[in-house]
């Protein structure tokens, strides 16, 4: 059986990206794509469940992007709803912000591949179920989850660049939010993303370096990544299925 889920799509140049098309191929999952800066999303009655991707700017941006305005009240519906949920950066954002946490700078810019780590709690979540830990994030953010977390929120994940890298709603292990861009990590990916957001790297001449850099650690961490990707695809098709209302 197919499962259906919608995806929201935050800017032009940051889209599902190949992992998450493939692992979604591979699991029999319909994605359908909304980019919400410019269009309507479809009835939620038609979906399974939720992805949020990310985008380059804050939750606090909303008066300025009116299309940001409209996500949040599509997810506050939707967490009304409680219904299955993914979100990848701003999508962790502005699932923590609704959950009562406040966002604001990281210590460091971080961009590239580094290590994160699963928590007591992380090890123990069904969607990192087979996921080894240290696993590789794919990383491409200024803002953070700012510490301490509201009590409805359980860390999941952390790295040596960012406290949050995963959490999920207490009590709601199938509503996550992930740090990382792990979905658009295939190396092609990561070199469109370096064109569009160059301030994200060294400036002047040290910038073609930090690009070549960056793209060859995409092309080494190709296997472990779409892997851990894929995997967390078929844990959340696995929530997809507990929350589904059984059948009388």
């Amino acid at each position: 059986m197919a499962h259906h889920l919608l995806v929201l799509q935050q800017t032009e140049w940051q889209p599902p990206g190949r992992f998450l098309l493939q692992a979604a191929q591979a699991l029999h999952i319909d994605l359908r794509v909304a980019k919400i800066w410019r269009e309507s999303t479809a009835d939620f009655a038609d979906f399974d469940g939720l992805i949020l991707l990310g985008g380059p700017f804050g939750v606090d941006q909303d008066r300025q992007l009116p299309f940001l305005r409209e996500e949040k009240r599509l997810l506050q519906t939707w967490l009304h709803l409680n219904r299955p949920c993914l979100g990848f950066n701003l999508g962790m954002h502005l699932i923590a912000e609704a959950a009562g946490a406040t966002l604001g700078p990281g210590y460091v810019r971080s961009a590239g591949f580094i290590d994160g780590h699963l928590t007591q709690e992380g090890k123990q979540h069904p969607l990192f179920r087979d996921i080894d830990s240290p696993q590789p994030l794919f990383k491409w953010h200024t803002q953070a989850i700012q510490t301490p977390l509201p009590r409805n929120l359980v860390l999941l994940a952390t790295s040596r660049d960012c406290m949050v890298e995963a959490c999920c709603l207490a009590g709601r292990p199938h509503i996550v939010g992930l740090q990382c861009d792990n979905h658009a990590a295939a190396p092609e990916d990561v070199a469109s993303w370096v064109t569009h957001d160059r301030s994200m790297l060294a400036a002047g001449k040290k910038h073609q370096a930090a690009v070549e850099s960056l793209v060859a650690a995409a092309r080494q961490e190709t296997e472990r990544t779409e892997a851990t990707l894929t995997q967390l695809m078929r844990n959340f098709i696995d929530l997809l299925d507990r929350q589904q209302p059984s059948t009388p």
